[in-house]
């Protein structure tokens, strides 16, 4: 197992030589290095002002919304809206733990977290989007993502609900979105 950059750059197809946000295009093959996390996705919580202007172009039709964002995904191989350059944040379950990170993390396959993450720079893969919440700018999907080594996250709290845990770590992760976009 190949080890990659832990600021993600081994990811970045377009243009070369860019950390993953700024690139155009990064991989989402989802074969991970020995310093990633795989995650089994459940839901995106896109960014407020991203999922607005995706509803907006999309006249609020829920199949047409779905069609952007799988569209932004398999163009960019991660959610970064090209109007806003937003992303969000997403909430899934650990899936693999890349060999370098075993007993160097926390996190166990089964933990149930949320990146802190942009989607701007995580590679991501849809393979189905399950459900639409435009009243939350939450996107139900069923797909994977990769956790560079530098990437933050947090274990959902077991005796917190998802949606106050959620709301939490979103502005936490909305202020660092802000500060490096």
């Amino acid at each position: 197992m190949k080890k990659g950059c832990k600021y993600g750059t081994h990811r970045v197809i377009e243009p070369a030589g860019v950390l993953p946000q700024p690139a155009k295009k990064i991989s989402n093959d989802m074969e991970i290095f020995s310093n990633e996390i795989l995650i089994d996705v459940i839901a995106l919580n896109i960014d407020s002002a991203s999922f607005t202007q995706i509803a907006e172009e999309a006249g609020h039709d829920v199949e047409k919304i779905k069609a952007k964002i799988k569209e932004i995904v398999a163009e960019k191989g991660k959610m970064q809206n090209p109007v806003t350059g937003s992303g969000g944040m997403l909430i899934g379950t650990v899936e693999k733990i890349g060999d370098d990170l075993v007993g160097k993390t926390d996190l166990k396959v089964g933990d149930k977290i949320a990146t802190l993450v942009s989607l701007s720079l995580t590679p991501l893969r849809i393979d189905e989007i399950t459900n639409i919440k435009p009243e939350i700018d939450r996107v139900e999907i069923k797909g994977k993502a990769v956790l560079f080594e530098s990437g933050i996250y947090a274990v959902l709290p077991k005796d917190m609900p998802e949606n106050l845990a959620l709301a939490a770590l979103d502005v936490a992760g909305a202020r660092s979105e802000e500060r490096f976009s």
